[in-house]
């Protein structure tokens, strides 16, 4: 099979997952008020397209649900690979298939939205700038995206990560049909870290059954399409909340992040997460936003929570620095009480739901990329020392790296007043922190684990950041 042809076949993959979840998707992200909240408008002599905005419920733009339907879908896929897998069928790109559209069907079937709720629900774009400045500061987004496309397929995947364990997984689920127990039970993989979640291992295995093979070439489409899916969500969103010029530039931003978007990604969790953590965020500030907590922020915050967890370890201490961002803002507001527990159970229990299904399937698991005895009361004393090693590695890198931008960052709240992304800005920096905790208590020299790893884990943060520095508005 050419090169070509395996390309098609996972596109059409990835084309499929994403009409299903889109279909799936639809009710969280499309149409406006409800008829109850239409007529309670009226009855308070207030325009349908006003409540929409105060509600911050308002239909996505097209954008954003193109984001969130590769994200159901990706997720969709899983689930149907794995219905295949426990009822001892070979997954193949047809099977597959008709078990994405019998879902995107009982999807279309179960919810239809008016028609009038659909025409009142059109977002209203704000331009905020130069129309030329935002065209060009997309063409500088495309442009950077076509680069990372081409070098990624081009290059195929031959991270580390991806040899040894993301799709060192995904190419024994595809190869065997099933998904074997010794890759949680067996000691001699420990390398393969048996205790990460399975999404990106499952969703490559998925797009291996529309090729027939395992083709790295071709499955490393999967990256572009997120890293697409995810300049959309940003632009989208921003332009929805804030101006069109917003959503430009942080989507330009993005896609610039060449410490993020690099042929080097491909193959491991890091570009998919950082969709993820997009469309976290972008839920989290409509929910916060509406003025009621809205059913379909709601299950929005719900999706993004598992989409987050199924990825990556830390995506479920993501949604959880989240949550605690989310309490902090609804403290002394009309959301405390059951209101403002919706969107909290919302973020937590998807993730903690995933973490029990996988001690399930997989048992507890050590972790010997971690010295937990450091947190025993005989070695506390050791800890400052070890932190302050790690917190010190961090100014360095920073330093000596990231001089420019974080200088450009503070001089940019300097001249920018509080925008609808604020609350949400301790998340950053308190994730961070917990990485630095991690490295402290590495079982390895935390300097050698910190050169290795940290540039990559921190850029996942980058995207979701830019979606609330250029929430802000110039003062």
């Amino acid at each position: 099979m050419t090169v070509a042809e395996a390309l098609a076949r996972v596109l059409v993959g990835l084309a499929g997952a994403t009409a299903a979840g889109w279909a799936v998707s639809r009710p969280l992200v499309s149409g406006g008020p409800t008829r109850r909240e239409r007529v309670a408008a009226l009855t308070r002599r207030e325009g349908v397209a006003a409540l929409t905005r105060r509600e911050g419920v308002a239909a996505l733009t097209r954008r954003e649900q193109f984001a969130w339907a590769l994200a159901t879908g990706l997720l969709l896929q899983a689930i149907a690979l794995l219905l295949l897998l426990a009822a001892g069928i070979r997954p193949s790109g047809f099977r597959l298939l008709l078990l994405e559209a019998l879902a995107a069907m009982t999807a279309l079937l179960a919810y239809r939205p008016e028609r009038e709720s659909s025409r009142a629900a059109l977002v209203e774009s704000r331009i905020g700038g130069p129309r030329w400045l935002s065209a060009t500061l997309l063409g500088v987004a495309a442009a950077a995206w076509l680069v990372f496309s081409l070098e990624s397929l081009g290059d195929g995947m031959w991270a580390t990560d991806f040899l040894a364990f993301w799709g060192y997984k995904g190419k024994i689920v595809y190869l065997t049909s099933a998904l074997p127990r010794r890759l949680f039970q067996d000691p001699a993989l420990y390398f393969a870290h048996r205790e990460y979640p399975l999404l990106v291992p499952l969703s490559l295995a998925s797009l291996a059954a529309f090729v027939g093979s395992w083709h790295d070439e071709a499955l490393a489409l999967l990256y572009p399409a997120c890293a697409l899916a995810t300049l959309c969500a940003l632009s989208g969103f921003l332009e929805r909340r804030v101006s069109r010029l917003a959503g430009a530039s942080a989507a330009a931003l993005a896609a610039l992040c060449a410490f993020l978007y690099k042929a080097g990604n491909a193959g491991t969790a890091e570009i998919p997460f950082a969709l993820s953590l997009v469309l976290a965020s972008s839920a989290a500030i409509d929910w916060l936003e509406s003025d009621s907590a809205a059913p379909r922020v709601a299950w929005r915050l719900a999706l993004a929570s598992l989409f987050c967890a199924t990825l990556k370890q830390e995506g479920s201490l993501f949604v959880l620095l989240l949550a605690a961002a989310v309490w902090l803002r609804i403290r002394g507001t009309g959301k405390r009480g059951l209101l403002g527990a919706t969107g909290l159970v919302a973020l937590a229990a998807p993730a903690l739901a995933h973490w029990l299904v996988l001690f399930a399937l997989r048992g507890n698991q050590t972790r010997r990329d971690f010295d937990f005895t450091l947190f025993a009361p005989a070695r506390w004393r050791e800890l400052p020392a070890l932190f302050a090693l790690v917190a010190g590695r961090f100014v360095r890198i920073g330093w000596t790296e990231a001089l420019v931008p974080i200088v450009a960052i503070v001089v940019f709240f300097l001249v920018t007043r509080r925008g609808v992304g604020e609350p949400l800005l301790p998340v950053f920096p308190a994730q961070v922190f917990f990485y630095a905790v991690a490295f402290t208590v590495s079982s390895f020299d935390p300097l050698y684990a910190i050169d290795g790893a940290f540039r990559r884990i921190t850029m996942t943060l980058f995207p979701a950041f830019t979606l609330v520095l250029c929430s802000r508005e110039i003062r």
